[in-house]
């Protein structure tokens, strides 16, 4: 391989990076380069001020000839990170494959949306010079998939550096596969991908920063991991040591890459999950993305992140997508989930709302003689908080500040107020006054997305996910027994807290493992112990293995509720057996069932409430709540519902909080009875204190209510 990079006038450019996917090489005085002749591609890459029309050609013996244009860059260097758009055809994934039989959602981002949110970027975003885009661009992985995301890229007004994800390779397939590293993900076939878009890992230099681009899924499953590594070893090699470098990838890298890279980068830019999540780790800033297209997988709106490079450092600020003209409401709205936004909104039957450190979403509250603890998130740089309020006044007692942000509400044992953070770090704190008390680090910061909360039993919490899981002592938070066997490694966020009845500990996940699971809380030995096979295999054939949230327990049937795709799934707690499944709307519901004297009340989110029988689940009345919210939160939807947080039930009245910013009460009989506003969009649960509830707005703001003025 071999040929000349030029710039103006056709003149060599001296000391540019070429390379073929393996092998790197700095162009001569005279702009000439020569490489080995191997690897499918050889590509150069962009120097700081300028592009390229063409910027990678497919490998051929004869000469490749680079012609870089000249293009303004400056600082600050503003960068809009963008990802899992999964583009789909029109009216949903590509017919005849195997994911539209396989399905969970029924379409990605459609070319209209992508091609109407790029063409808006020069107006919302001025200042923007780039496009980070991180995988999963199209859903799955076929020709007319990708020619539509070419034509998109091709109209964009600002220059786009993608990515693959493996949605990206699945060319029309599903086959789920556990990687060497014990990961659950799906089979791979890269030749679409560069058969429309090139090589799938390079770089390029901004002001001040080097950029690499890799593909995290066949390095994952070990295809080309080893000329990956290498590719990167002798590209930065070229790179001063002086120079920052940030890593694009489409999951968040682990160990895996981290360990063989000569230095550390400055930041990572990653989506896959879903998800909304900024961490840092051993110095280096881990940005991971939620979709902007449709909700994310955490219930994060449709959402859009910008990235500002100062030659030094990264600064964020997210923003999500709404669909308020309220000016007052605006503002709040495009904070919502991400940060403190403190409003004047003022409602009567409020009587306090009290600003917290960060952002709220689906957290609720834990209530404690006469002290309300909460959790609160940032997403904007990494960051959260444990708070403690007076239940009276909403007066801050004390704030904990966390490392990274917490998504759960903390649980009180004793004297210990115990919270968690989404890398999985859990700590311990002094009732009275916040003092950190003890911290369980997460086995793995980088690769736990803890969004379950912690679940209390004598003198003890049980936390964490089907790849991890921990009984902690809350004197002194150690590890009283881990599971790391239930199944392996993926990438869908847990909702789940464990469900404690006894001695039994419950938890259901999804996708895997394919049955729930009834741990001993002494030992955590498994205490359903029929055979998994036959438990996977009732599963499978009522096709609602995929639990979303955490469990509730009925004590009159003896049988543990568990929450399911557009399902509710009951077993028998002494065995685990399948006992019956309910099958009703609303697909991703991660709200746990309710308890009541006239049968099971589940949230239908997006929807409304329906109540099941709670003899063998048939449905005893359905409630619709047409009511639009500023944006969906519905995982993959794009058009807003309501309803999100779970019911409060209490006596006779059932109190639902709704996205629309509105409390509603209804009658065990689906009767409406009050709707009363409470100023601002609510996902999470309201609490019982007495005479007053208590929740969190999407705002960050936690409220009391007087329960009498809600009748």
């Amino acid at each position: 391989m071999h040929g000349t990079v030029r710039g103006a006038d056709r003149i060599g450019l001296p000391g540019v990076i070429v390379s073929n996917g393996q092998d790197t090489t700095h162009t001569d005085d005279n702009g000439a380069y020569t490489l080995p002749e191997r690897g499918r591609f050889v590509f150069v890459s962009r120097p700081e001020g300028f592009t390229a029309a063409r910027w990678w050609f497919p490998a051929t013996p004869g000469p490749v000839d680079f012609d870089l244009v000249e293009r303004q860059q400056s600082l600050p260097f503003e960068i809009v990170h963008l990802t899992d758009t999964h583009l789909s055809v029109p009216g949903g994934v590509a017919e005849g494959t195997e994911r539209k039989r396989r399905s969970m959602y029924p379409e990605g981002g459609l070319s209209d949306q992508f091609t109407t949110l790029l063409r808006s970027l020069p107006t919302t975003l001025p200042d923007a010079q780039a496009i980070f885009l991180t995988g999963d661009l199209v859903d799955t992985g076929v020709s007319d998939e990708y020619e539509a995301l070419v034509e998109v890229l091709a109209a964009s007004p600002l220059p786009v550096h993608a990515i693959p994800g493996n949605h990206d390779h699945m060319n029309g397939r599903s086959e789920t596969v556990i990687s060497p590293n014990n990961y659950l993900t799906n089979t791979a076939d890269p030749s679409a991908y560069e058969s429309h878009l090139g090589p799938r890992w390079y770089s390029f230099d901004i002001p001040g920063l080097h950029v690499v681009a890799m593909d995290w899924h066949t390095h994952e499953l070990g295809l080309d991991n080893v000329v990956q590594e290498e590719w990167l070893r002798n590209d930065l090699a070229l790179v001063s040591p002086d120079t920052p470098w940030a890593l694009l990838f489409h999951d968040q890298p682990n160990d895996t890459l981290l360990t063989k890279v000569p230095r550390p980068p400055v930041a990572t830019f990653s989506g896959h999950w879903h998800t909304s999540r900024v961490v840092r780790v051993d110095g280096t800033l881990h940005v991971n993305t939620a979709p902007t297209l449709f909700a994310g997988l955490d219930y994060s709106p449709p959402s859009l992140r910008r990235a500002v490079w100062d030659g030094t450092e990264f600064t964020l600020d997210t923003v999500a997508l709404h669909s308020c003209d309220d000016a007052r409401l605006a503002p709040v709205l495009s904070k919502s989930t991400i940060a403190s936004a403190p409003n004047a909104s003022t409602v009567e039957a409020v009587r306090w709302r009290t600003f917290l450190t960060g952002g709220g979403h689906r957290q609720g509250v834990s209530i404690d003689e006469g002290r309300v603890f909460v959790g609160s998130q940032i997403e904007d740089s990494p960051g959260g908080a444990v708070e403690a309020l007076e239940l009276d006044t909403g007066r801050v007692l004390w704030t904990a500040n966390t490392a990274s942000s917490v998504k759960v509400a903390p649980t009180v044992v004793g004297d210990v107020v115990v919270g968690v953070e989404v890398t999985g770090d859990v700590s311990g704190y002094d009732r009275a006054d916040g003092t950190l008390l003890w911290t369980c680090p997460s086995p793995d910061p980088l690769r736990r997305f803890a969004w379950g909360a912690p679940s209390k039993a004598d003198g003890s919490v049980v936390v964490g996910d089907q790849a991890d899981l921990r009984r902690i002592d809350v004197a002194d938070g150690s590890v009283l027994w881990r599971r790391t066997d239930l199944a392996p490694h993926h990438n869908l966020v847990s909702h789940t807290a464990p469900l404690i009845v006894d001695d039994l500990v419950v938890a259901g996940f999804w996708p895997s493992p394919e049955h729930p699971i009834g741990l001993s809380l002494d030992t955590g030995d498994n205490l359903w112990t029929q055979a998994a096979a036959e438990s996977s295999a009732d599963f499978r054939k009522t096709k609602r293995l995929l639990v979303m949230g955490t469990a509730a327990y009925d004590a009159a049937t003896e049988t543990v509720l568990l929450p399911g795709y557009s399902a509710t799934v009951a077993v028998d707690a002494a065995s685990g057996t399948l006992t019956w499944v309910a099958e009703h709307a609303g697909n991703y519901s991660a709200t746990s069932p309710v308890v009541t004297d006239r049968g099971i009340l589940v949230t239908v989110v997006g929807r409304g409430l329906t109540m099941l029988d709670r003899t063998d689940g048939h449905i005893l009345w359905d409630l619709e709540i047409d009511s639009a919210a500023p944006f969906p939160m519905q995982p993959y939807s794009k058009q807003s519902g309501s309803v999100l947080a779970p019911p409060l039930v209490l006596d006779d009245t059932i109190f639902l909080p709704c996205l629309d910013g509105t409390i509603r009460t209804y009658s065990l009989d689906g009767v409406p009875l009050t709707s009363v506003s409470a100023g601002v969009p609510v996902a999470a649960p309201l609490v019982d204190a007495g005479h007053l509830l208590i929740g969190v707005g999407l705002d960050g703001g936690v409220f009391a209510m007087d329960r009498e003025a809600l009748l």
